[in-house]
């Protein structure tokens, strides 16, 4: 336990650092320009590298994909009725307990505690296992609510579906895939990995030195995101139940269903694989989901309730998930 902290623990005073910074004014605005410096340089050049310099896997089990594509699907799927028998506070909160719950901080915490806990050769599983739980996330509920949103917005009058995608389902395709700076550096690891192709010094060096401010901005800038957050929890109107079943499903339900779904797999997958799986889901909940949820949902608070006591208690969770794999 206290190897796992060490590894871990780290990664938490940076958070607490960037929680810290943002009482002041600056910082709390510079928040969306740091982020945007994350998402379009430092993350994808972190993952790109983490990819390219892992030791080779072989082939990418068929089964991670079975297991991303239906675990985490159905367990958002089955939040979302759970929290609609709770009462019309709760019904209220389904869409986005469903999201919180089960939308992970992949990228910013999956893939370094990942490498810190497995090893180096965890860099690639742990990409493409994050490649595509993001892929599915990044398109599944924008284009869902934003259906959901449009067929309300007509009051029951007919709505052309060639309108509706070329308006308004079409452009979060794009945004969240042809213009996915993340996702395009992905592409470009797996092309080199798995292809003669090789990318020269002159590119993989100044990449890699901006991929190392990527952990330690990403986690301040987590740090920063809890203000938000907690500003829109101390506001009101967020009702307990759905928070305490978000945060349960999304550090404990997730992870054991995960490792249950590895188990019949065990043999194929091996233990960075099956590792990078079970990691990759105990993360807390990723700070999109507030953002998702204030956009398409009307109103973050929830979201940002089961993001902020995720995060908290991941410093406990996380390391029993760390030491059951060891």
């Amino acid at each position: 336990m206290l190897e796992m902290l060490a590894v871990i623990g780290p990664m938490f005073l940076v958070v607490l650092v960037g929680f810290a910074a943002g009482f002041i004014r600056r910082f709390r605005d510079a928040a969306i320009h740091l982020n945007a410096f994350i998402f379009y340089f430092a993350l994808p050049t972190f993952i790109y590298t983490a990819m390219v310099t892992a030791p080779p896997l072989g082939a990418v089990p068929p089964a991670v994909f079975v297991i991303i594509l239906v675990v985490t699907p159905a367990l958002s799927v089955g939040l979302y009725f759970l929290c609609r028998v709770f009462g019309a506070a709760s019904r209220a909160g389904a869409a986005p307990t469903a999201l919180a719950g089960s939308f992970g901080n992949v990228g910013y915490f999956g893939i370094p505690i990942s490498i810190g806990i497995i090893g180096p050769e965890a860099g690639l599983a742990a990409g493409i296992v994050h490649m595509t739980h993001n892929i599915f996330f990044m398109n599944a509920y924008p284009l869902v609510r934003t259906a959901v949103n449009a067929s309300a917005a007509a009051d029951g009058a007919p709505q052309g579906l060639g309108d509706l995608w070329r308006t308004r389902l079409w452009p979060i395709v794009k945004r969240a895939v042809l213009l996915n700076p993340v996702l395009l550096f992905m592409v470009l690891a797996l092309t080199v990995v798995f292809t003669p192709l090789q990318m020269p010094e002159l590119f993989e060096e100044p990449v890699a030195m901006l991929g190392g401010t990527a952990v330690p901005l990403a986690l301040f800038c987590v740090g920063l995101a809890l203000h938000p957050a907690l500003e829109g929890i101390r506001s009101g109107g967020v009702p307990p139940a759905p928070i305490a079943l978000g945060t349960a499903a999304k550090l404990a339900v997730l992870p054991l269903l995960t490792a249950a779904a590895v188990l019949p797999f065990s043999a194929q997958l091996g233990p960075v694989w099956a590792g990078a799986l079970i990691i990759l889901a105990a993360t807390p909940s990723s700070t999109t989901v507030f953002l998702f949820s204030q956009e398409y949902d009307g109103d973050g608070r929830l979201a940002a309730a089961i993001l902020v006591a995720s995060t908290g208690l991941s410093l406990i969770t996380l390391p029993l998930v760390a030491e059951f794999l060891l």
